[in-house]
Protein backbone atom coordinates (compact mmCIF):
# COMPACT_ATOMS: atom_id res chain seq x y z
CA UNK A 1 0.00 0.00 0.00
CA UNK A 2 1.31 3.41 -0.86
CA UNK A 3 1.28 6.07 1.93
CA UNK A 4 1.92 8.96 0.17
CA UNK A 5 -1.67 9.73 -0.58
CA UNK A 6 -2.41 9.57 2.88
CA UNK A 7 0.38 11.31 3.69
CA UNK A 8 -0.66 14.44 1.66
CA UNK A 9 -3.87 14.14 3.61
CA UNK A 10 -2.62 14.57 7.06
CA UNK A 11 -0.22 17.34 5.89
CA UNK A 12 -3.29 19.51 4.43
CA UNK A 13 -5.34 18.52 8.03
CA UNK A 14 -2.60 19.41 9.74
CA UNK A 15 -1.72 22.82 7.85
CA UNK A 16 -5.69 23.74 8.49
CA UNK A 17 -5.32 22.68 12.05
CA UNK A 18 -2.63 25.18 12.36
CA UNK A 19 -5.08 27.78 11.55
CA UNK A 20 -6.10 30.65 14.10
CA UNK A 21 -9.68 28.74 15.16
CA UNK A 22 -11.52 32.24 14.11
CA UNK A 23 -10.09 32.03 10.15
CA UNK A 24 -10.12 27.95 10.24
CA UNK A 25 -14.20 28.74 11.95
CA UNK A 26 -14.24 31.37 9.11
CA UNK A 27 -13.09 29.13 6.08
CA UNK A 28 -15.33 26.02 7.22
CA UNK A 29 -18.46 25.42 8.10
CA UNK A 30 -17.76 21.59 8.79
CA UNK A 31 -14.17 20.21 9.45
CA UNK A 32 -14.15 16.64 10.67
CA UNK A 33 -10.02 15.10 10.25
CA UNK A 34 -11.63 11.82 11.61
CA UNK A 35 -13.97 11.24 8.11
CA UNK A 36 -11.53 12.74 5.96
CA UNK A 37 -9.09 10.29 7.38
CA UNK A 38 -11.62 7.48 7.37
CA UNK A 39 -12.70 8.73 3.59
CA UNK A 40 -9.45 8.97 2.43
CA UNK A 41 -8.48 5.25 3.74
CA UNK A 42 -11.40 3.41 1.87
CA UNK A 43 -10.52 5.78 -1.27
CA UNK A 44 -6.85 4.27 -0.98
CA UNK A 45 -8.46 0.82 -0.79
CA UNK A 46 -10.19 1.59 -3.91
CA UNK A 47 -7.32 2.27 -5.48
CA UNK A 48 -5.41 -0.34 -4.30
CA UNK A 49 -7.57 -2.68 -5.62
CA UNK A 50 -7.27 -1.72 -8.99
CA UNK A 51 -10.42 0.66 -9.60
CA UNK A 52 -9.83 3.42 -12.41
CA UNK A 53 -9.81 7.04 -10.38
CA UNK A 54 -8.94 9.74 -12.31
CA UNK A 55 -8.96 12.24 -10.06
CA UNK A 56 -7.05 9.94 -7.25
CA UNK A 57 -5.27 12.36 -4.77
CA UNK A 58 -7.39 15.23 -5.49
CA UNK A 59 -8.44 17.06 -2.39
CA UNK A 60 -11.46 19.09 -2.76
CA UNK A 61 -13.85 21.09 -0.72
CA UNK A 62 -17.04 21.82 -0.66
CA UNK A 63 -19.42 24.65 -0.90
CA UNK A 64 -22.41 24.72 2.21
CA UNK A 65 -24.64 24.20 -0.67
CA UNK A 66 -24.22 20.83 -1.88
CA UNK A 67 -25.69 17.89 -0.33
CA UNK A 68 -23.39 15.50 1.32
CA UNK A 69 -24.29 12.55 2.79
CA UNK A 70 -24.13 13.28 6.31
CA UNK A 71 -23.76 16.57 6.56
CA UNK A 72 -25.55 19.85 7.07
CA UNK A 73 -26.31 21.86 4.06
CA UNK A 74 -26.37 25.11 5.77
CA UNK A 75 -26.12 27.65 2.95
CA UNK A 76 -24.10 30.05 5.52
CA UNK A 77 -26.88 30.62 7.44
CA UNK A 78 -28.41 30.02 10.88
CA UNK A 79 -32.09 30.01 9.41
CA UNK A 80 -31.23 26.19 8.34
CA UNK A 81 -28.17 25.33 10.32
CA UNK A 82 -30.45 22.97 12.37
CA UNK A 83 -31.51 21.09 9.03
CA UNK A 84 -31.58 17.21 9.17
CA UNK A 85 -28.11 16.19 7.62
CA UNK A 86 -28.41 14.82 4.08
CA UNK A 87 -29.25 11.60 3.08
CA UNK A 88 -27.52 11.54 -0.13
CA UNK A 89 -24.66 12.84 -2.30
CA UNK A 90 -25.67 15.61 -4.79
CA UNK A 91 -24.83 14.18 -8.23
CA UNK A 92 -21.85 16.58 -8.49
CA UNK A 93 -20.42 15.63 -4.97
CA UNK A 94 -21.05 12.24 -6.08
CA UNK A 95 -19.46 11.88 -9.50
CA UNK A 96 -15.89 13.50 -7.60
CA UNK A 97 -16.11 10.72 -5.14
CA UNK A 98 -16.57 8.32 -7.71
CA UNK A 99 -13.71 9.57 -9.98
CA UNK A 100 -11.54 9.36 -6.55
CA UNK A 101 -11.77 12.88 -5.28
CA UNK A 102 -11.85 13.03 -1.62
CA UNK A 103 -13.97 15.92 0.55
CA UNK A 104 -11.81 17.78 2.51
CA UNK A 105 -14.67 19.71 4.41
CA UNK A 106 -17.61 22.02 3.99
CA UNK A 107 -16.40 25.57 2.98
CA UNK A 108 -17.89 28.73 3.88
CA UNK A 109 -19.86 31.20 1.77
CA UNK A 110 -22.24 34.34 1.78
CA UNK A 111 -25.54 33.42 3.15
CA UNK A 112 -27.87 32.08 0.63
CA UNK A 113 -25.04 32.69 -2.04
CA UNK A 114 -26.63 36.23 -2.17
CA UNK A 115 -23.39 38.46 -1.92
CA UNK A 116 -20.42 38.99 -4.65
CA UNK A 117 -18.06 40.02 -1.48
CA UNK A 118 -18.04 37.11 0.90
CA UNK A 119 -18.93 38.53 3.98
CA UNK A 120 -20.84 36.61 6.67
CA UNK A 121 -21.60 37.84 10.08
CA UNK A 122 -22.60 33.99 11.56
CA UNK A 123 -19.43 32.01 11.77
CA UNK A 124 -16.77 35.04 10.34
CA UNK A 125 -15.08 36.63 6.86
CA UNK A 126 -12.28 34.47 5.85
CA UNK A 127 -9.25 36.62 4.67
CA UNK A 128 -8.08 36.32 0.99
CA UNK A 129 -4.83 34.01 0.54
CA UNK A 130 -3.56 36.54 -1.35
CA UNK A 131 -3.92 39.48 0.73
CA UNK A 132 -4.25 39.47 4.69
CA UNK A 133 -7.86 40.97 5.53
CA UNK A 134 -8.20 41.02 1.87
CA UNK A 135 -11.89 40.57 0.23
CA UNK A 136 -11.93 36.88 -0.45
CA UNK A 137 -14.84 37.20 -2.74
CA UNK A 138 -18.19 35.76 -2.62
CA UNK A 139 -20.38 34.06 -2.37
CA UNK A 140 -17.56 30.83 -2.80
CA UNK A 141 -15.67 32.58 -0.34
CA UNK A 142 -14.19 29.54 1.72
CA UNK A 143 -13.99 27.42 -1.38
CA UNK A 144 -11.19 29.94 -2.80
CA UNK A 145 -9.79 30.76 -0.17
CA UNK A 146 -8.92 27.06 0.60
CA UNK A 147 -7.38 26.77 -3.03
CA UNK A 148 -5.66 29.73 -2.50
CA UNK A 149 -4.11 28.72 0.37
CA UNK A 150 -2.97 25.47 -0.14
CA UNK A 151 -5.18 23.46 1.94
CA UNK A 152 -7.14 21.99 -0.89
CA UNK A 153 -6.38 21.54 -4.32
CA UNK A 154 -9.68 22.08 -5.80
CA UNK A 155 -13.30 23.58 -4.57
CA UNK A 156 -17.01 23.03 -5.85
CA UNK A 157 -18.83 26.24 -6.02
CA UNK A 158 -21.53 28.09 -7.21
CA UNK A 159 -22.40 31.14 -9.57
CA UNK A 160 -25.97 33.18 -9.71
CA UNK A 161 -24.26 36.72 -10.49
CA UNK A 162 -19.93 35.47 -10.05
CA UNK A 163 -20.20 33.59 -7.43
CA UNK A 164 -17.06 31.18 -8.57
CA UNK A 165 -14.62 33.93 -10.66
CA UNK A 166 -15.21 36.53 -8.13
CA UNK A 167 -13.53 34.22 -5.33
CA UNK A 168 -11.28 33.54 -7.86
CA UNK A 169 -9.98 36.50 -9.17
CA UNK A 170 -9.52 37.80 -5.30
CA UNK A 171 -7.38 34.45 -4.57
CA UNK A 172 -5.39 33.92 -7.66
CA UNK A 173 -6.88 31.09 -8.92
CA UNK A 174 -9.10 29.41 -11.62
CA UNK A 175 -12.41 29.58 -11.68
CA UNK A 176 -15.62 28.49 -14.39
CA UNK A 177 -19.17 29.28 -14.61
CA UNK A 178 -20.43 26.18 -16.86
CA UNK A 179 -23.02 27.10 -19.06
CA UNK A 180 -26.62 26.50 -17.39
CA UNK A 181 -27.61 23.07 -17.75
CA UNK A 182 -24.18 21.50 -18.31
CA UNK A 183 -23.80 20.56 -14.79
CA UNK A 184 -26.67 18.79 -12.53
CA UNK A 185 -27.60 21.42 -10.05
CA UNK A 186 -30.33 18.88 -8.28
CA UNK A 187 -29.35 18.67 -4.34
CA UNK A 188 -27.51 21.84 -4.73
CA UNK A 189 -29.43 24.45 -2.60
CA UNK A 190 -30.94 26.89 -5.04
CA UNK A 191 -30.94 31.24 -4.90
CA UNK A 192 -32.26 31.94 -8.15
CA UNK A 193 -33.09 29.08 -10.58
CA UNK A 194 -32.80 30.91 -13.69
CA UNK A 195 -29.27 31.86 -13.06
CA UNK A 196 -27.31 29.35 -10.24
CA UNK A 197 -25.01 26.86 -12.01
CA UNK A 198 -22.41 24.83 -9.77
CA UNK A 199 -18.71 24.45 -11.50
CA UNK A 200 -15.30 24.39 -9.72
CA UNK A 201 -12.41 26.42 -8.73
CA UNK A 202 -8.78 25.21 -9.28
CA UNK A 203 -5.04 26.21 -9.15
CA UNK A 204 -4.62 25.23 -12.82
CA UNK A 205 -6.41 25.09 -15.87
CA UNK A 206 -5.63 21.57 -16.13
CA UNK A 207 -7.36 20.61 -12.84
CA UNK A 208 -10.31 23.06 -13.01
CA UNK A 209 -11.38 21.77 -16.42
CA UNK A 210 -11.26 17.91 -15.10
CA UNK A 211 -13.23 18.50 -12.25
CA UNK A 212 -15.59 20.15 -14.93
CA UNK A 213 -15.87 17.27 -17.03
CA UNK A 214 -16.44 15.20 -14.55
CA UNK A 215 -18.82 16.94 -12.92
CA UNK A 216 -20.15 17.61 -16.17
CA UNK A 217 -20.31 13.74 -16.79
CA UNK A 218 -18.78 14.69 -20.49
CA UNK A 219 -15.65 15.18 -21.95
CA UNK A 220 -14.99 19.15 -22.41
CA UNK A 221 -12.07 18.94 -24.98
CA UNK A 222 -12.44 20.42 -28.82
CA UNK A 223 -10.23 22.48 -31.61
CA UNK A 224 -10.37 26.27 -32.31
CA UNK A 225 -8.66 28.45 -34.98
CA UNK A 226 -4.64 29.10 -34.73
CA UNK A 227 -5.72 32.65 -35.00
CA UNK A 228 -8.03 34.02 -32.68
CA UNK A 229 -11.14 36.57 -33.35
CA UNK A 230 -11.60 37.46 -29.76
CA UNK A 231 -14.56 40.18 -29.28
CA UNK A 232 -13.02 43.03 -26.94
CA UNK A 233 -16.56 44.87 -25.82
CA UNK A 234 -17.29 48.73 -25.16
CA UNK A 235 -19.97 49.77 -23.51
CA UNK A 236 -20.13 46.81 -21.06
CA UNK A 237 -17.29 45.14 -18.85
CA UNK A 238 -15.09 47.73 -19.83
CA UNK A 239 -16.52 51.27 -19.07
CA UNK A 240 -15.78 52.65 -15.40
CA UNK A 241 -12.70 50.78 -14.93
CA UNK A 242 -10.27 51.55 -11.93
CA UNK A 243 -6.87 52.86 -13.47
CA UNK A 244 -5.19 50.04 -12.39
CA UNK A 245 -7.21 47.44 -13.87
CA UNK A 246 -8.07 49.81 -17.10
CA UNK A 247 -3.89 49.33 -17.70
CA UNK A 248 -4.16 45.85 -17.03
CA UNK A 249 -6.56 45.05 -19.79
CA UNK A 250 -4.74 47.40 -21.81
CA UNK A 251 -1.51 45.31 -21.13
CA UNK A 252 -3.53 41.98 -21.73
CA UNK A 253 -4.51 43.26 -24.95
CA UNK A 254 -1.19 44.32 -25.76
CA UNK A 255 0.00 40.58 -24.92
CA UNK A 256 -2.83 38.72 -27.18
CA UNK A 257 -2.01 41.29 -30.41
CA UNK A 258 1.42 39.95 -30.20
CA UNK A 259 0.59 36.43 -30.11
CA UNK A 260 -0.66 37.32 -33.51
CA UNK A 261 -4.59 37.04 -32.05
CA UNK A 262 -7.02 39.19 -33.42
CA UNK A 263 -9.06 42.02 -31.65
CA UNK A 264 -12.61 42.82 -32.53
CA UNK A 265 -14.23 45.87 -30.88
CA UNK A 266 -17.61 44.92 -29.78
CA UNK A 267 -20.61 46.99 -28.93
CA UNK A 268 -22.37 45.80 -26.03
CA UNK A 269 -24.17 49.43 -24.39
CA UNK A 270 -27.21 47.52 -24.55
CA UNK A 271 -25.93 44.84 -22.51
CA UNK A 272 -24.54 46.86 -19.79
CA UNK A 273 -27.65 48.93 -19.68
CA UNK A 274 -29.68 46.19 -18.59
CA UNK A 275 -27.34 44.63 -15.77
CA UNK A 276 -29.90 45.97 -13.46
CA UNK A 277 -32.40 42.97 -14.83
CA UNK A 278 -30.47 41.00 -12.56
CA UNK A 279 -31.30 42.35 -8.96
CA UNK A 280 -34.83 41.87 -10.32
CA UNK A 281 -35.14 38.38 -10.97
CA UNK A 282 -32.51 37.42 -8.37
CA UNK A 283 -34.75 38.97 -5.62
CA UNK A 284 -37.87 37.66 -7.10
CA UNK A 285 -36.54 33.75 -7.04
CA UNK A 286 -35.00 34.12 -3.66
CA UNK A 287 -38.01 35.56 -2.26
CA UNK A 288 -40.43 32.88 -3.80
CA UNK A 289 -37.97 30.42 -2.01
CA UNK A 290 -37.68 32.38 1.55
CA UNK A 291 -41.13 33.76 1.37
CA UNK A 292 -42.57 31.90 4.35
CA UNK A 293 -38.77 32.43 6.53
CA UNK A 294 -38.90 36.03 6.27
CA UNK A 295 -40.05 37.27 9.46
CA UNK A 296 -37.37 34.34 11.18
CA UNK A 297 -34.62 36.06 9.50
CA UNK A 298 -35.29 39.53 10.72
CA UNK A 299 -33.93 37.62 13.74
CA UNK A 300 -31.58 35.57 12.71
CA UNK A 301 -30.53 36.42 9.33
CA UNK A 302 -27.73 38.88 7.79
CA UNK A 303 -29.60 42.20 7.45
CA UNK A 304 -27.78 42.91 4.38
CA UNK A 305 -29.21 39.12 2.29
CA UNK A 306 -32.58 40.08 3.65
CA UNK A 307 -32.87 43.43 2.45
CA UNK A 308 -32.25 42.00 -0.88
CA UNK A 309 -34.40 38.96 -1.02
CA UNK A 310 -37.18 41.94 0.43
CA UNK A 311 -36.71 44.06 -2.87
CA UNK A 312 -38.72 42.12 -4.45
CA UNK A 313 -41.84 42.84 -2.46
CA UNK A 314 -41.32 46.50 -4.15
CA UNK A 315 -41.87 45.12 -7.48
CA UNK A 316 -45.12 45.04 -9.50
CA UNK A 317 -46.18 41.74 -11.29
CA UNK A 318 -45.96 43.73 -14.86
CA UNK A 319 -42.39 45.09 -13.85
CA UNK A 320 -41.10 41.12 -13.09
CA UNK A 321 -42.99 40.17 -15.87
CA UNK A 322 -40.84 42.96 -18.08
CA UNK A 323 -37.92 41.90 -16.28
CA UNK A 324 -37.65 37.98 -17.66
CA UNK A 325 -38.79 39.68 -21.17
CA UNK A 326 -36.16 42.35 -21.54
CA UNK A 327 -33.49 39.46 -20.24
CA UNK A 328 -34.23 36.80 -23.42
CA UNK A 329 -33.92 39.76 -25.77
CA UNK A 330 -30.45 40.27 -24.12
CA UNK A 331 -29.66 36.69 -24.53
CA UNK A 332 -30.22 36.71 -27.88
CA UNK A 333 -28.98 40.31 -28.64
CA UNK A 334 -25.40 38.66 -26.82
CA UNK A 335 -25.57 35.83 -28.90
CA UNK A 336 -25.92 37.59 -32.03
CA UNK A 337 -22.82 40.00 -31.66
CA UNK A 338 -21.18 36.76 -30.85
CA UNK A 339 -21.02 35.19 -34.26
CA UNK A 340 -17.95 34.41 -36.07
CA UNK A 341 -16.05 35.24 -32.69
CA UNK A 342 -14.16 32.96 -30.67
CA UNK A 343 -14.62 34.63 -26.90
CA UNK A 344 -15.03 37.55 -24.95
CA UNK A 345 -12.03 38.95 -23.20
CA UNK A 346 -13.18 41.21 -20.24
CA UNK A 347 -11.53 42.47 -16.99
CA UNK A 348 -12.87 39.61 -14.55
CA UNK A 349 -13.59 42.80 -11.98
CA UNK A 350 -13.61 46.27 -12.84
CA UNK A 351 -11.75 47.42 -10.03
CA UNK A 352 -9.16 45.58 -7.49
CA UNK A 353 -10.47 43.69 -5.00
CA UNK A 354 -11.22 45.69 -1.50
CA UNK A 355 -10.52 45.11 1.82
CA UNK A 356 -13.02 43.24 3.93
CA UNK A 357 -12.83 46.58 5.94
CA UNK A 358 -13.61 48.67 3.14
CA UNK A 359 -16.38 46.55 2.17
CA UNK A 360 -18.08 46.24 5.63
CA UNK A 361 -17.97 50.14 5.46
CA UNK A 362 -19.77 50.43 2.04
CA UNK A 363 -21.04 47.09 1.09
CA UNK A 364 -23.75 48.21 -1.33
CA UNK A 365 -21.28 49.99 -3.57
CA UNK A 366 -18.38 47.60 -3.13
CA UNK A 367 -20.96 44.36 -3.88
CA UNK A 368 -22.14 46.31 -6.83
CA UNK A 369 -18.78 47.27 -8.12
CA UNK A 370 -17.69 43.67 -7.55
CA UNK A 371 -20.73 41.48 -8.92
CA UNK A 372 -20.56 44.25 -11.89
CA UNK A 373 -18.58 42.49 -14.63
CA UNK A 374 -18.71 38.86 -13.61
CA UNK A 375 -23.01 39.23 -14.01
CA UNK A 376 -23.02 40.25 -16.87
CA UNK A 377 -22.19 36.75 -18.06
CA UNK A 378 -25.19 35.36 -16.02
CA UNK A 379 -27.44 37.87 -17.44
CA UNK A 380 -26.10 36.72 -21.52
CA UNK A 381 -26.32 32.86 -20.20
CA UNK A 382 -22.97 32.71 -21.26
CA UNK A 383 -20.22 30.50 -19.58
CA UNK A 384 -17.03 32.00 -18.65
CA UNK A 385 -13.33 31.36 -16.78
CA UNK A 386 -11.47 33.60 -14.64
CA UNK A 387 -7.78 33.27 -15.10
CA UNK A 388 -4.53 34.50 -13.70
CA UNK A 389 -3.23 37.46 -14.46
CA UNK A 390 0.74 37.11 -15.87
CA UNK A 391 2.91 39.18 -13.70
CA UNK A 392 0.56 40.92 -11.54
CA UNK A 393 1.95 40.66 -7.69
CA UNK A 394 -0.93 40.29 -5.63
CA UNK A 395 -1.56 37.62 -8.56
CA UNK A 396 -5.83 38.29 -8.43
CA UNK A 397 -7.11 36.40 -12.02
CA UNK A 398 -8.30 39.50 -13.05
CA UNK A 399 -8.82 38.64 -17.00
CA UNK A 400 -11.83 36.73 -17.89
CA UNK A 401 -13.12 34.83 -20.93
CA UNK A 402 -16.73 34.54 -21.94
CA UNK A 403 -18.29 32.53 -24.36
CA UNK A 404 -21.72 31.68 -25.65
CA UNK A 405 -23.90 28.95 -23.82
CA UNK A 406 -22.73 26.06 -25.12
CA UNK A 407 -19.36 27.20 -25.96
CA UNK A 408 -17.55 25.43 -22.18
CA UNK A 409 -15.03 23.36 -24.39
CA UNK A 410 -13.85 25.81 -26.48
CA UNK A 411 -13.45 28.09 -23.16
CA UNK A 412 -11.21 25.63 -22.29
CA UNK A 413 -9.55 25.15 -25.18
CA UNK A 414 -8.97 29.08 -25.81
CA UNK A 415 -7.64 29.55 -22.41
CA UNK A 416 -4.64 26.58 -23.10
CA UNK A 417 -3.71 28.47 -26.29
CA UNK A 418 -3.85 32.22 -24.43
CA UNK A 419 -1.42 30.80 -21.59
CA UNK A 420 0.71 28.32 -23.21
Amino acid sequence: MSTEFLSKVDEAIARAQALPQAERRAIFTAFSPERIRAEAQALQARKDAGEDLPLFGTLVSVKDLYDEVGEVTGAGSRLLAEREPATHDCASVAKLKQAGALMFGRSSMSEFAYSGVGLNPHHGTPSSAMVQGGMPGGSSSGAAVCVGLGLTDAAIGTDTGGSLRIPAAANGIWGFKPSQGLIDDSSVHPLAPTYDVPGPMAASLPLTRALAEVMAGQGLSTSVPETLRLAIPAGAFTDGLSPEVAALFEAEKARLMEMGHELVPVDMSAIGAAVGLNKIIVSVEAHRIYADDLDRLEEVGDPRVLSRIRFAETLSDAEIAEAYDKRAAIVAQFNAAMEGLDALVAPTLMRLPPSIAEVEAEFDRLNMEMLRNTSLVNLVDGCALAMPTPGLTPAFSMTMLVGVKGADAALFAIAERLTA
